[in-house]
Order: structure tokens, then C-alpha cells, then sequence
């Protein structure tokens, strides 16, 4: 009797070309090993009613897959297609490329490298949490017959145009360190003048989880946060100091 063959397909997606144009991506080289990034802990970016959403995505698709213990070889990844996607809100679309300056139709060879990106701008009516299934079909070793593998964890949050809104291009505050995070980390950011500022941090519906005022002294600064006092997630902290307030993302990884 022939056993099934029984594939673990790699977390990876690729994002369906929805009938409209986009400027081309570019991978990100910060990634080099195979798979999608950024992937399901670090997730796709936060989104502001109102505000136009870009979230870039780098897949690198493997040479092969060690489907057998030695000594069999390795199947060759013959390439890996999307074949739906659900969970995305409705105002947003998406599309794939792959080493061209053109969109792809989502099919990937493998071994190679590509980039996607989904946009658009969310409404009121879209606030919430949208869990995304990515259904993809796997072509291993000249199998004709495909292994489906569905890609679960990724998700994008929206939320209303008031809540905060992350400003990585400000540098007064800077990326805690170290990012993610599973016992201690420093914020540091400086100011123009001496003063009373505002810090926040809030979870991925906007909730605030942690507020204090902190004496600011013009200069550098510096918060220290422990992790002990944070479940594993993502949020985003805030300091306001009279009228400017400056935003960014952490990771607590226990």
C-alpha cells in the first residue's frame, strides 16, 4: 500500500491581482529565509478610518521540501498559487509581484523572491478586527496534483480616525529597545523644553492599557518598561507634550 503523502506546506501566501494598478513593491531585504514577511506575531500594520493603508509583504518561496527523512532527497517546490483570499474589509485591495515592474498573477516558482501590497482607504463603517484566510495550492516535486494549504493568523485592525495613530517618521521618539520585547525595554525621546507629558499605551482596538504622566526635561529621555506587566501582543505607546504627541509600535514577546 502507497502511503499519502503528507506535505507541511510553508506559511506561505500570495496575494491575488484584484483588476486595478498599483506603483511596484519592492522585497524587503531585511528577509532572506523563506516564508512570508513580516509574519503572524510581528502582523500586518494597524489602519485609520480616513487614512490611506499600505502594508508591503516579502515572500520567498523555497528551492525544495524534505518531505522524507534522509536518504531521500528533497522534492523540488515547483511553485505555489493563490487560490482565494477572504477577511479583508471592502475597501481595501490588493496585488502581487513578482520580479518584474508589472503585477503578477500570483503564481510563484520556486525559489524565488516577490513582493505584495495591500491598499486602500477604511471607512467608519469597517471598524473592527478582520482575520484574513490566505488559500493557496502547492506544486511539489512534478506532482501534478496540488497540496492545498490554508494560511491562517494574519490580521488587520481598524480603527476610528481618533484613536492613535502611529508617526514612524518622527524621530523625537524613538523604536523601544529592545523590539520585541519579553522582560525589560527602553523608550527614549527628547524634547525641546522642560515640561509634563502624557504616556500611553494601547492594545490593538485602541483600548488604553497603561497611563502616567512623566516629568519631561528638555533633552533626552527615557522610559523603562517591563514586560511582566504585558500580555504577549502588540501595542502602541504614546507620549504627548503639549501640543505634539508622537506614536509608535512594540512587540512583547514572553
Amino acid at each position: 500500500m502507497i502511503k499519502k503523502l503528507l506535505l507541511l506546506p510553508i506559511a506561505v501566501f500570495i496575494l491575488h491581482l484584484s483588476g486595478f494598478s498599483q506603483a511596484a513593491c519592492t522585497p524587503d531585504p531585511q528577509y532572506t529565509t523563506k516564508g512570508v514577511w513580516p509574519d503572524t506575531i510581528v502582523n500586518f500594520d494597524t489602519a485609520y478610518v480616513g487614512t490611506p493603508y499600505s502594508q508591503l509583504i516579502t515572500i520567498i518561496i523555497p528551492k525544495d521540501t524534505q518531505a522524507f527523512p534522509p536518504p531521500f532527497p528533497p522534492l523540488s517546490w515547483d511553485s505555489t498559487v493563490l487560490t482565494g483570499v477572504t477577511g479583508l474589509p471592502s475597501s481595501m485591495v490588493y496585488a502581487c509581484w513578482n520580479n518584474s515592474s508589472k503585477p503578477n498573477r500570483c503564481a510563484w516558482p520556486g525559489n524565488s523572491t516577490g513582493c505584495a501590497k495591500i491598499t486602500g482607504t477604511p471607512t467608519s463603517a469597517e471598524i473592527g478586527t478582520y482575520a484574513l484566510v490566505f488559500n493557496t495550492d502547492n506544486y511539489i516535486g512534478g506532482n501534478t496534483s496540488p497540496n492545498a494549504y490554508a494560511i491562517t493568523g494574519y490580521r488587520i485592525v481598524v480603527l476610528p480616525a481618533s484613536s492613535v495613530n502611529e508617526n514612524t517618521g518622527i524621530q523625537n521618539l524613538l523604536q523601544n529597545n529592545p523590539n520585541p520585547f519579553g522582560e525589560k525595554s527602553e523608550i527614549i525621546f527628547t524634547a525641546e523644553e522642560n515640561g509634563i507629558g502624557r504616556f500611553k499605551i494601547y492594545n490593538l482596538i485602541g483600548t488604553v492599557v497603561k497611563e502616567y504622566t512623566i516629568s519631561v526635561k528638555k533633552g533626552t529621555n527615557k522610559i523603562e518598561l517591563d514586560g511582566k506587566d504585558f500580555d504577549n501582543g502588540i501595542y502602541f505607546y504614546s507620549i504627548v507634550n503639549g501640543s505634539n504627541a508622537y506614536t509608535r509600535k512594540m512587540i512583547v514577546k514572553k
